[in-house]
């Protein structure tokens, strides 16, 4: 058991780019703002956004920044608590 990784649960689905980005997120950049961080395009940004939305499984209407960013904090995606 010593030296096991932590199962962060959907998190743990999320790409190492993806990670990154919802760091990001969670430090209050924009999509503009991480992008310049991670040299890369405003569209890549916006594309690992989605994925990041769709892998946690957030509904289009909630606002899912601020509901990723939350999961982040706590270290847990489960959108329901």
């Amino acid at each position: 058991m010593l030296g096991r990784r932590r199962d962060d649960g959907p998190l743990a689905t999320l790409t190492e780019r993806e990670r990154e980005v919802l760091a990001l997120m969670a430090k209050g950049r924009t999509n503009g703002s991480i992008a310049e961080v991670l040299v890369v395009s405003e569209a890549a940004v916006r594309k690992h956004v989605g994925n990041i939305f769709a892998k946690l499984r957030f509904e289009p209407g909630s606002d899912r920044r601020v509901s990723a960013v939350l999961a982040y904090l706590r270290g847990s995606a489960d959108p329901t608590g």
